[in-house]
């Protein structure tokens, strides 16, 4: 069997359809639902302060103001998703153990980025992956190099408003990436697939993997079966 190893150092660039969709929006905005499609840029950081707190964005000078440090924080060896900088902070997204979600504006000198190195084989992707209510799950196909994805996604509006999302199809995998997509058009479903630190998993789709406002772009996090 062949051994897959991929190296993630500070940020792997990545050239695909799903990532770097989003432009013009303020250099300063650091935000849950545009962290994986504002760029292609991505790392894997942990803290190395013994606590560092979040800053927010809501105002023009955020995240350096005093004002703009929340009450949310991390603490030493916590394990950060990056994408982007702006002066001394760095665009982060924590995913707590129970599934908890905070994405904002942390120091980069409380942060640390070692090479590491980490297994990209299909036993890592096996498996099911989860983000809010949304869950990607490969299993092993019989072409060398392919894996089966299914997905489901969901936005709830007011009341009974309710709109779906599927992934049903074959995928190639290489060096820690796989690209889904349901066909060639511009309007089909496609969303790139990347691994992290074999526990995380960052996805950015293009809009047109279901209902309005229906995505599956996040950062999921495997589920470990009891």
């Amino acid at each position: 069997m062949k051994a897959h190893i991929f190296a993630f150092f500070i940020t792997l660039t990545i050239v695909s359809t799903g990532f770097a969709q989003m432009s013009g929006n303020p250099d300063n905005w650091c935000r849950e639902g545009l962290f994986t499609r504002e760029t292609k840029d991505f790392g894997v950081g942990f803290v190395k302060a013994a606590r560092t707190s979040f800053h927010d964005d809501q105002k023009t000078n955020c995240p350096t103001a005093a004002g703009c440090k929340t009450t949310s924080y991390v603490v030493k060896g916590d394990t950060i998703i990056t994408n982007k900088k702006f002066g001394a902070f760095t665009c982060g997204w924590f995913t707590s153990s129970k599934g908890g979600v905070k994405v904002g504006w942390l120091r980069t000198a409380d942060l640390e980025f070692p090479l590491m190195l980490h297994s990209a084989s299909e036993r890592v992707w096996t498996g099911e992956w989860s983000y809010a209510s949304n869950t990607i799950s490969f299993t092993p196909n019989k072409l060398d190099g392919f894996l089966n994805v299914t997905g489901d996604a969901m936005w709830k509006g007011l009341g009974d408003n309710v709109h779906i999302g599927e992934l049903d199809g074959r995928s190639p995998h290489k060096d820690g990436v796989l690209e889904y997509s349901d066909g060639d058009s511009e309007f089909d479903c496609k969303a790139t697939m990347q691994l992290a630190v074999e526990r995380f998993l960052i996805v950015a789709d293009n809009g047109n993997c279901g209902g309005a406002n229906v995505s599956f772009s996040g950062i999921y996090r495997k589920v470990n079966k009891k």
